[in-house]
């Protein structure tokens, strides 16, 4: 009997030496404010081994142990790797990753690797990850919307290539463009600004909807758009990418990290382009796309010791782009419209950064930056000419006054007890202080069709916010900033945000706020300047102001075993004063005046995702868009805008993204067309535009140390069916390019390879 006992004990005992012993755990991000929060799709790998899994929505995970190693490697897009060493009788982690954005930048929390959104941030911030750009072919900032379903990117005109961001409706110009929290591609340079930052370069894009914050300055309306280089951190010691497309455009990117010392290391940044072929697709005699050769140089220096942490750089441009009709380039047939534009741009950079000792966090900032741009172009017989020198400075004081810990309390996040969340919110309030003082110069000198404009602006403000947070689930930003212009007077930009944490699945929020800008009309109408059209300054043109409200909502929930995210947000923008562009009362003029009526936006959106199946995630979006403006005494519809816009985006990826594809489907709604009827029949457009469908798709092979990627925009081949009005006569009085809606170039095939080490 106790044979058989014993004999039992030693196979229960052997048999136990065959049963895999597993970890299991949870993945969390940690932001700026170190704030945690569960991280869905993380992946966890033993090192070495291809051995791995990927983290549920609730960022958990579960994988088996191996004898090759005891080294857990965890990553996730956004936030800095981290390897875990596990001891031998260890079988249960909790592991923090530290996000790799900046502490002013905005962390990326979400849904999705591609496309996120902030549950954190007070103000609705959606981001494009590096993964998200890798989505398109990303050449430059303009394509780089593609697969987000907030930003629309619109041609000017039909040849030169300029492009514009609609943001809520409106043109790109009343949104604030930085790059890393400096306002830039401003004035002159936001004729081609989108084409000017290469996507090899970024990191990632922020989106913010509405009233921004006042640090960082007066100008944003509609929001503002955030582009963010590779850092330190997150940039490759070594990174290349050739594209070419079935246009003939061919480009190259190099960036390079360079270690200098422990506390200092410095980026370059290399980018060429060139597109050299003539197209004529619809034979109307215009070539189809601009010929392009773009040389850009970027070089970025981190520089850290103790508290103390500053980055500088340079940058410098050249460009040369040449439009019109077929055969006019090289001869330059005098005989037929051509369109040439030659651009210079050179920039410098600096953020310092220093943390005061003290009982609180404290620090001190000093931003400053200068450009220089120089753009000599013409239209056919319409010549423009423009220089722009630019010095932006902004010197703030930064603290915070944080909650006292009880005596005893050990030192834990709030969300060690979920159940316990907000009763524990409630306890740490938080008191955040930004105040400030800025200065922005411009001088512009400009020549239009031979007249001399000269403009130079200085305006220097100063600014003040404070942030009260954890109140009852409740954070409150207000700010407000008094600017001095030398030529318009004293303004004032009020702006106020609200966030309340119902839960932890439902993120309401709320803002209003004032923006203040000035016009520059050439550059912010170049699509005119490819026309006959005659511009008409009816009246000496004000300041644009403008006032924006903004709702939304986020919301988390579960069903039928996966997770849904839902973002709704309702966003008005009412103008004070605006200048208004009426292209309707004349085919041959476009006029220029003051707003003498009333002006708004309405723009509703709301988006959902989820994953559809394991490595399969869907976004599905629908936008309205209520935009109408005084038009010589007659409140109209905007012309050229969709009033209605559908997105539907696939992102498919294997384990470990070994391959990855991604297909979108984009509806955009009719919309009114400016006023053709007083033109002779031949040249009249209708009064509307057709609803169009585009479909877009890209597959990504990854291998060790590179990407194969291979794609298609607009599969279909749409394209606009009469992009230049009048083109049988280019120098008679109806010739027209600035009407377009739709896409001009048919469908365009890709391919590139990405290298890194």
């Amino acid at each position: 009997m106790k044979k058989n006992i014993y004999l039992v004990l030693i196979v229960f005992i052997l048999s136990l030496s065959f049963v895999k012993a597993e970890i299991s755990g949870t993945v969390f991000g940690i932001d700026a404010d170190g704030k945690k929060a569960a991280l869905p799709k993380a992946s966890v790998q033993w090192l070495n081994t291809g051995i791995g899994t990927l983290t549920d929505s609730k960022g958990r995970f579960n994988i088996e142990t191996t004898d090759k190693t005891n080294k857990l490697v965890v990553s996730y897009i956004g936030y800095k790797k981290d390897t875990i060493v596990i001891s031998k009788n260890q079988n249960n982690i909790e592991v923090k990753l530290k996000s790799e954005l900046e502490l002013d930048e905005v962390e990326i929390v979400g849904h999705q690797a591609g496309n996120t959104v902030s549950y954190s941030s007070i103000s609705k911030t959606e981001s494009i990850t590096s993964q998200g750009l890798k989505k398109a072919a990303c050449c430059n900032l303009s394509e780089s919307f593609q697969t987000n379903p907030s930003v629309d990117v619109e041609y000017t005109d039909a040849m030169s290539g300029a492009k514009q961001i609609q943001l809520l409706g409106l043109q790109g110009k009343y949104v604030q463009m930085l790059t890393d929290k400096i306002p830039n591609l401003r004035g002159i340079a936001s004729m081609f600004g989108l084409n000017y930052v290469p996507g090899p370069w970024m990191e990632s894009i922020q989106i913010s909807k509405g009233a921004a914050s006042v640090v960082d300055g007066y100008e944003s309306i509609t929001g503002q758009i955030n582009v963010s280089f590779k850092k330190k951190e997150s940039a490759e010691d070594f990174y290349s990418n050739i594209y070419a497309n079935q246009q003939g455009k061919f480009e190259g990117n190099i960036n390079s990290k360079i270690p200098l010392a422990e506390n200092l290391n410095t980026i370059i940044f290399l980018h060429a382009n060139t597109l050299q072929f003539e197209e004529d697709h619809n034979n109307d005699s215009f070539l189809d796309h601009p010929m392009v050769t773009q040389f850009n140089f970027f070089n970025h220096w981190e520089y850290f010791v103790d508290d103390f942490h500053s980055q500088f750089g340079v940058k410098a441009l050249y460009e040369d782009r040449e439009a019109g009709q077929k055969g006019f380039f090289p001869s330059k047939n005098p005989n037929l419209y051509g369109l040439n534009i030659k651009t210079e741009r050179y920039e410098v950079f600096a953020k310092n950064g220093y943390v005061l000792p003290s009982e609180q966090y404290s620090s001190i900032a000093m931003i400053a930056s200068a450009s220089h741009h120089k753009q000599d172009s013409y239209f056919g017989h319409n010549t423009y000419n423009g220089k722009q020198n630019s010095v932006y400075l902004n010197l703030l004081y930064d603290w915070k006054i944080e909650p006292l810990h009880h005596q005893g309390e050990e030192e834990e996040s709030v969300e060690e007890n979920e159940e316990e969340h907000l009763h524990e919110a409630e306890k740490e309030i938080s008191h955040h202080f930004v105040n400030g003082v800025s200065l922005v110069y411009d001088e512009f000198i400009e020549e239009f069709k031979g007249t001399g404009y000269y403009r130079n602006e200085i305006v220097p403000g100063v600014y003040t916010e404070y942030t009260l947070s954890n109140v009852f689930g409740f954070t409150f930003i207000a700010g407000v900033r008094a600017d001095f212009h030398n030529i318009h007077g004293t303004f004032f930009t009020p702006r106020f945000h609200l966030k309340y944490d119902l839960s932890e699945n439902i993120i309401l929020r709320a803002s209003a706020g004032k923006g203040f800008r000035t016009s520059n009309i050439f550059a912010e109408n170049i699509g005119s300047l490819a026309s006959s059209r005659n511009f008409v300054i009816e009246e000496s043109l004000k300041p644009e102001e403008a006032v924006n409200y903004g709702i939304n909502a986020n919301i988390k929930f579960d069903l039928f075993g996966t997770e849904f995210t839902l973002n709704s947000e309702f966003y008005r923008t009412d103008f004070i004063n605006q200048i208004v562009v009426d292209m309707d009362r004349s085919p041959r003029n476009v006029y220029f005046s003051n707003l003498h009526g009333d002006s708004y936006s309405n723009s509703f959106q709301t988006d959902l995702s989820f994953t559809l199946f394991e490595g399969m995630d869907l976004m599905a979006a629908y936008r309205l868009n209520d935009v109408k403006t005084t038009f010589n005494g007659v409140l109209l519809e905007k012309p050229l805008i969709s009033k209605h816009k559908a997105f539907l985006n696939f992102a498919y990826s294997t384990l470990f993204r070994e391959w990855m594809a991604d297909f979108t489907i984009d509806f955009n709604g009719g919309g009114r067309l400016p006023n053709t009827s007083s033109n002779p029949i031949e040249y009249r457009l209708p009064e509307k535009f057709d609803s169009f469908v585009l479909l877009h798709a890209q597959i990504t092979k990854t291998f060790d140390n590179f990407e194969i990627y291979v794609g298609a925009e607009n599969l279909t081949g749409y394209t606009q069916p009469v992009p230049v009005l009048a083109y049988q006569n280019p120098f008679g009085e109806y010739f027209d390019s600035s009407i377009v809606y739709a896409p001009i170039t048919g469908r365009n095939i890709y391919f590139g390879l990405r290298w890194k080490i």
